[in-house]
């Protein structure tokens, strides 16, 4: 189950990954500074991958590796704290079931099915790059 829950969310970053890699090829940028204190602007983020990963700012980092390790504790879903990022996971949910009430839920068991494979799926083919 541990590794199942894994994959479910590793996979789901590297599809989150690959899209932004999609868009920023494209064009899309972000309206507005990434850090204004340095005088950095989304448009100005070279398009390289290892190129935009040293041009981010040591606190734009930092601001990304906490909303990480909160999201990977379930501390975002904590009581109080908006689920923004979605609730924590627990036994009595099923593997991946982390978006709250407000993400599709199939009653289908055949497209249940269906959906969690297409997402597996597309999601290993994401993590290969």
């Amino acid at each position: 189950r541990r590794y199942e829950i894994m994959e479910i969310k590793h996979a789901r970053a590297a599809m989150l990954g690959f899209v932004h890699i999609l868009l920023i090829h494209a064009g899309v940028r972000f309206p507005g500074y990434l850090s204004p204190s340095a005088g950095l602007k989304f448009a100005d983020m070279p398009v390289g991958c290892f190129a935009s990963l040293e041009a981010v700012p040591t606190a734009g980092w930092l601001q990304i590796m906490i909303v990480t390790c909160m999201t990977e504790s379930g501390a975002i879903g904590a009581s109080g704290v908006s689920p923004l990022f979605g609730t924590k996971q627990t036994d009595d949910k099923e593997p991946g079931d982390i978006g709250g009430d407000v993400w599709t839920r199939y009653d289908d068991p055949e497209l249940r099915a269906f959906k969690l494979n297409a997402e597996r799926n597309n999601g290993r083919a994401a993590m290969m790059g």
